[in-house]
C-alpha cells in the first residue's frame, strides 16, 4: 500500500489556496491598506510576507485565518522611536474594526463574527536604513514599553521569502511546501494556540529550510514522490538537532539571525520534543502496519482513512 495518494488528498484538504480562502484574506488586506492610505499623512510601500508569500499556508483548525504584510516607511530608524511609527499605524486603523491590538512585533486588525475572530491582518512596521539601502528595520515594542524595551531590529524577511522560493524548483518545491504544511497541521492538532507553548509555523518552516530532504520511490520518474518518507525524515532531523532532548536552537537564516525558538521555556521545549517523539511513533506504526489510523492520530480527521 502506498500512502502517497492519501497524502495528496490530505494536502488538498488542508492547503490554503490563493483563490479560495486566501481571496477573502486578500480582500481584508486591501481594506486595511485603503484605510491606511486614507488616514496616514506619510506614504508607505508594502509587501506580502509570512505563509501567504511563501505558499505554505494551511487552513486553521480554529477558523481564524490570517495574512501578514510588511509596511515600509521611508524614514530613518535614527529619527523616530519604534513606538512613534507604530502609533502612526495604530491610530490609522484603530477604529477600522471593533478589535485592533498593538502587539510587540506588529499591529493586528481582527475581523470578527458573533464575537469570534474569523480573519486577522498582521501589520509589521518597518523603516529603511537609508534612501540608498534596501536594509530594513522592524519596530519592536508594545504601546507603553519603556525605551529600553523598544528596538529597531534588523529585518530581512524579504530575503527569507526569496530563500524559500529558491530552495527548490518545480515539483521538488511542491513536495517541500507540502511537508511544511503537514507539520503545521500536526502542530495545530497537538498544541494549544494560546501563549508560546507551540513551535511557530515560522520555526517549522526554518527547520524545513535547513533539514528537508526530497524523497521519491523512484528517481527515474518525476511523479514518484514519497511524502511519507520526506515527512518522517524531517521529523527525525528536527529531533536529532535537539541538544540532548532538551532544547532546539533554530537560527533565522537572514537578519536578525536570531533563534526563532528562543522564547519557548525549557518545559515547553521538553513538551515539543515529547510530541515529536509521539509523532515519530505514529509514523513508525503506520510504516510497520501499513495502516492509516496512526496517521489520523498524527494529522487529524482530515487525513483520509483509505
Amino acid at each position: 500500500m502506498s500512502f502517497q495518494p492519501l497524502f495528496r488528498r490530505f494536502h488538498q484538504a488542508i492547503q490554503l489556496k490563493r483563490f479560495d480562502e486566501n481571496a477573502e484574506l486578500v480582500e481584508k488586506r486591501d481594506r486595511v491598506l485603503k484605510r491606511l492610505r486614507e488616514n496616514l499623512s506619510i506614504s508607505f510601500d508594502w509587501f506580502n510576507q509570512g505563509s501567504y508569500a511563501m505558499g505554505t499556508g494551511v487552513k486553521p483548525v480554529n477558523g481564524d485565518y490570517d495574512i501578514d504584510i510588511g509596511l515600509v516607511f521611508d524614514v530613518s530608524h535614527r529619527s523616530y522611536a519604534p513606538s512613534t511609527v507604530k502609533k502612526w499605524v495604530y491610530d490609522a486603523v484603530v477604529h477600522h474594526t471593533t478589535r485592533v491590538e498593538w502587539r510587540r512585533p506588529c499591529i493586528t486588525v481582527y475581523y470578527q463574527q458573533a464575537g469570534e475572530a474569523i480573519y486577522h491582518v498582521d501589520l509589521a512596521i518597518l523603516v529603511k536604513e537609508s534612501p540608498y539601502s534596501n536594509a530594513l528595520y522592524l519596530a519592536i515594542g508594545k504601546e507603553h514599553s519603556a525605551a529600553a524595551q523598544q528596538e529597531w531590529q534588523p529585518d530581512d524577511r524579504k530575503g527569507f521569502i526569496k530563500a524559500i522560493e529558491n530552495k527548490f524548483t518545480g515539483e521538488d518545491a511542491e513536495q517541500f511546501r507540502r511537508v511544511i504544511r503537514y507539520l503545521k497541521r500536526w502542530k495545530d492538532e497537538h498544541f494549544s494556540n494560546q501563549g508560546r507553548a507551540a513551535p511557530t509555523g515560522l520555526s517549522l518552516t526554518v527547520a524545513a529550510y535547513y533539514w528537508f530532504q526530497l524523497a521519491k520511490t523512484s528517481w527515474y520518474s518525476a511523479a514518484d514522490y514519497d511524502d511519507f518518507s520526506a515527512t518522517a525524515s524531517l521529523v527525525d532531523m528536527i529531533k536529532r538537532n535537539f541538544y540532548y532532548g532538551r532544547r532546539l536552537s533554530l537560527q533565522f537564516p537572514k537578519a536578525p539571525q536570531d533563534d526563532v525558538l528562543a522564547r519557548m521555556t525549557d518545559q515547553q521545549m521538553r513538551e515539543f520534543y515529547q510530541r515529536l517523539e509521539e509523532l515519530s511513533g505514529w509514523l513508525d506504526d503506520a510504516r510497520r502496519t501499513r495502516s492509516t489510523a496512526p496517521l489520523q492520530q498524527a494529522f487529524g480527521a482530515d487525513f483520509p482513512a483509505q
